[in-house]
């Protein structure tokens, strides 16, 4: 299998969309290591203003072969014998543009690890991946970084209903859209925001690096 052929946007450009809403969550408190939905939910609207492309939040089962060695492999989702499941309650969410999907939250998949208490840890590294390069099943990973990834479109439409009701979450995605700008133009280290007491913060851009690419 061919895993890289080529990216959505540049590794530089996919950082900085990370660190915005990375930051911007953390600022609002939210379960960042958890987040996956808000990552491409706001992911997806930098795409689409910034980039001018068509990209949505899809929501789905997702397995990602993480340590080819020991067989490790990262799965959001729910097995019930050669079954996958995705459900409000064991899912993953990727943004879908054009050939590609791209998952803004894998810099952080060892918190990820972490915070569930997986006994492993999965290193930090970018996703963009052509869809054509998607393992047949989720039974079918075998090397660092083959994926399966199978779309619930009713668990997706739940989702994107209960964000736009949200106003807490619509004021974060705000948040993420203002501060970001494209490289190679400077971003602001801060951005000052009022809080829900009227309350003026001051949200600092957290670093952000990987150590390859899935």
């Amino acid at each position: 299998m061919k895993k890289n052929l080529g990216t959505l946007i540049p590794l530089q450009d996919y950082l900085r969309v990370h660190r915005v809403i990375r930051s911007t969550l953390d600022m609002a408190g939210a379960e960042t290591a958890h987040a996956c939905w808000f990552f491409s939910v706001a992911g997806a609207a930098i795409l689409r203003k910034y980039y001018k492309k068509d990209a949505h939040a899809v929501a789905g089962a997702m397995c990602l072969m993480v340590d080819e060695e020991n067989a490790n492999v990262l799965c959001f989702a729910t097995l019930e014998g050669d079954a996958i499941r995705s459900s409000n309650n064991a899912f993953h969410a990727l943004v879908v543009c054009g050939d590609y999907v791209v998952d803004f939250m894998s810099p952080i998949f060892p918190e990820t690890c972490k915070s569930s208490g997986h006994p492993f840890m999965a290193p930090s590294k970018s996703f963009q991946r052509k869809i054509e390069t998607m393992a047949s099943s989720h039974t079918d990973l075998s090397r660092d970084g083959d994926f399966f990834f199978f779309p619930n479109e009713l668990l997706t439409d739940h989702l994107t209903k209960r964000f736009v009701q949200g106003h807490l979450q619509s004021d974060v995605l705000n948040a993420c859209l203002e501060w970001f700008i494209k490289p190679p133009k400077p971003i602001r280290p801060t951005l000052t925001v009022a809080d829900e007491k009227g309350q003026v913060i001051n949200v600092k851009l957290k670093d952000g690096s990987v150590v390859g690419s899935w």
